[in-house]
């Protein structure tokens, strides 16, 4: 078929890559698993070799870093058996495999094997809808937490912070400015610059991005200036401000709704009252405790403060399979859309990045609310089923039950970075 790749449509080459991509994946398990029954045998000493690694280099002319590691992962799929099952399969890759193996390097020994195989499961969900870099992202949060303690906080004495800010505006009317930030700070920016001033993709030419590295950053600044300016405060993340979250069962909320609005003669229940607003062409509005509104129908087409609230809290950041963008860089997309008569209530609403909010309008992808979470439907290219996925990036792994021994933990928000510890005397 190679030969003839030429006259094959757009999606039968798609599909082509796609089912190569998968045999090369399942061949490389095969590998490993040679590897490993070689590496149980001794089949190295019997040969001559000092080790399993230098008849991987000497005999299929591998670099001794390649050969290690594929020794490495051999000898962990046969305790990680779910991944080693994925590879066999194809559904992921050998960097996917790398990964997880390295993650598993560090895992402490009073971890039980069901926890283990749990926290595997949390690896192997990321690397089923992302890349590499994901899992490891996600690997280094299960490292967190198992081992919440970290080592000994050491006493330093604190520097003296230096930040400058010199500027001056042109007669063209452009900023010109030096300076200096501290570490924290210096950190803190490079953090934000980092995505931001990543290429911009191929675009539908496969012209590649143009701009200068100093070009790119100078961008990335401005977009975490005009993200700044869009909200009424310093102390404010995302246009919103740090809020406290509290939630309620609906029963309760029922009932304060019963002694508190439905006054009404001949109306005891919510939705009489809804009733008698949809009749009397009023637009059905819900609102917080502090007036914000949460429930808008087609009275405006952006969502509120307090819909952007409680999209973070569900979506947690954006919800497109295997993205870790946070909150604030993400902007609600209704679900069905506001041009199609779409409502903005929370459930007609997802919040994605820039990236996936183009996705969402030209390309295949669908998405659609499910028992209350998003879930996307691939194109049909990419899976002819279409089955629905969920973001699983933003999930905490919960934290592993520790014997009497270890140090005592209080409960940790699944946003928090760093996790607050208490020690039992």
């Amino acid at each position: 078929m190679a030969g003839s790749l030429w006259q094959v449509s757009d999606e039968e080459l798609v599909a082509a890559l796609l089912t190569r991509e998968e045999s090369l994946r399942r061949a490389y398990g095969e590998v490993l698993e040679v590897v490993a029954e070689a590496e149980q045998r001794g089949l190295a000493a019997s040969l001559g070799y000092r080790d399993t690694v230098a008849l991987l280099a000497e005999a299929t002319r591998l670099s001794r870093r390649e050969a290690e590691a594929r020794r490495m992962q051999a000898v962990a799929t046969q305790n990680l058996v779910a991944t080693g099952e994925a590879l066999g399969r194809g559904a992921i890759t050998a960097e996917h495999v790398r990964v997880i193996c390295s993650v598993f390097e560090h895992c402490p020994e009073w971890v039980p094997a069901e926890r283990r195989a749990a926290d595997e499961r949390i690896l192997l969900d990321v690397a089923l809808q992302a890349g590499p870099e994901k899992v490891s992202r996600v690997g280094t949060r299960l490292r967190r937490y198992w081992d919440q303690d970290g080592p000994t906080p050491k006493d330093k004495p604190a520097a003296e912070s230096l930040r400058e800010f010199r500027f001056r505006i042109g007669f063209d009317g452009r900023m010109r400015f030096s300076g200096e930030f501290d570490a924290d700070t210096g950190a803190t920016l490079q953090g934000l610059l980092g995505p931001l001033a990543k290429p911009h993709p191929k675009g539908e030419n496969g012209e590649p991005d143009v701009r200068t590295v100093a070009q790119r950053q100078g961008d990335a600044l401005a977009e975490i200036v005009a993200l700044a300016a869009r909200t009424e405060d310093l102390s404010v993340q995302g246009g919103e401000r740090a809020v406290l979250i509290v939630t309620v069962t609906l029963a309760e909320l029922e009932n304060r709704v019963k002694a508190a609005l439905l006054d009404v003669p001949g109306f005891d229940t919510v939705d009489q009252l809804r009733r008698l607003a949809c009749e009397a062409r009023v637009v059905p509005a819900i609102f917080g405790h502090d007036g914000e509104i949460l429930h808008l129908g087609r009275s405006v087409r952006h969502a509120s403060s307090a819909q952007r609230r409680a999209l973070v809290l569900r979506d947690r950041g954006c919800a497109f399979p295997g993205c870790d963008r946070a909150p604030k860089w993400c902007t609600p997309h209704h679900v069905s859309w506001w041009i199609h008569n779409g409502r903005t209530d929370l459930d007609n609403l997802v919040l994605v990045c820039a990236r996936h909010h183009r996705m969402l309008h030209h390309s295949g992808w669908d998405v659609r609310i499910c028992h209350g979470q998003p879930e996307f439907l691939p194109p049909p290219w990419l899976d002819p089923g279409r089955h629905p996925i969920r973001n699983t990036v933003h999930d905490p792994p919960r934290p592993p039950a520790r014997p009497s021994s270890f140090q005592a933990l209080v409960a940790i928000h699944p946003c928090a970075k760093t996790p607050r510890r208490v020690r039992t005397r």
